[in-house]
């Protein structure tokens, strides 16, 4: 009998362990940042511009951790509760419906999936002071964190991270101009180029890392446009140099070593 009920304990916790969130085993990566009210208030945490130094949010239940440039600070959830349209998204938006269109609009996200709310309480350290009586909304995928006029979105990180300042993975060619490009070492060294190029004119000139970000939009608009319409390596020399030359114009105060890397990268 007492063998029996052994059994069923061990039985009762481990479905248990299974069926309740795993945060603590799991990293989200910061990969968008937009303001959703009009405000002169700047950003408070970190733009996510290169997914390999882009903040890191993990979670054990009780305590939210921050993850960002080598150091990590922490803030305890204060109180809670599940998702709801409350008074600080109904100043901003007219119904949970306009609110689900910003969140589609800018992040590509269905807020419905989102099924939790946590408010937060002091951080045990300066650097997570753009956290102070945040509220994080949450679901098994992904954090939203309103941190005063801004929106930030944290997914669960399933994959490797890539550094988008370097060429593609030639390895993961598909189309017909990757391959071009992957079989011309002076077009992977230029890809490798407009990919700084795009990563640095994001933290020059972004004013949000969303999907209707300018920077973003012209960027995937050359690629469509421009170098996805060349069908000779001559035709995507040609394209990629004149894209250099255009990044050049917009970074160059900031960045005047570019294209060549900035000091600090050589080591990259």
């Amino acid at each position: 009998m007492m063998k029996r009920l052994i059994e069923l304990i061990i039985i009762f916790m481990l479905s248990v362990a299974i069926s309740a969130p795993v945060y603590a085993q799991h990293k989200f990566l910061m990969t968008g940042a937009a303001q959703y009210e009009k405000s002169s208030e700047a950003h408070v945490l970190p733009f996510p511009v290169n997914p390999v130094t882009s903040a890191v949010l993990t979670f054990d239940g009780n305590v939210f951790n921050f993850h960002y440039a080598g150091g990590r600070c922490s803030v305890q959830v204060e109180r809670r509760m599940k998702f709801y349209f409350d008074p600080m998204l109904a100043h901003a938006f007219r119904s949970s419906d306009d609110f689900g269109r910003f969140i589609l609009d800018k992040f590509h996200r269905n807020y419905k999936v989102l099924r939790e709310t946590y408010l937060l309480g002091e951080p045990n350290v300066p650097l997570c002071s753009g956290l102070r009586e945040a509220m994080i909304y949450g679901s098994d995928d992904e954090f939203l964190v309103v941190s005063g006029s801004w929106f930030y979105v944290f997914q669960r990180q399933a994959n490797d991270l890539a550094n988008a300042e370097n060429s593609f993975d030639c390895d993961k060619a598909r189309t017909s101009v990757e391959h071009i490009i992957c079989s011309n070492h002076d077009l992977i060294e230029l890809d490798a180029a407009v990919n700084r190029g795009f990563v640095a004119m994001q933290i020059v000139n972004s004013k949000e890392i969303s999907y209707q970000d300018p920077v973003r939009m012209d960027q995937i608009n050359w690629v469509r446009n421009v170098r996805n319409g060349c069908a000779s390596a001559s035709c995507l020399l040609n394209a990629y140099r004149s894209r250099i030359l255009v990044i050049k114009g917009k970074i160059s105060s900031a960045y005047p070593s570019y294209p060549d890397k900035e000091p600090d990268q050589e080591g990259d």
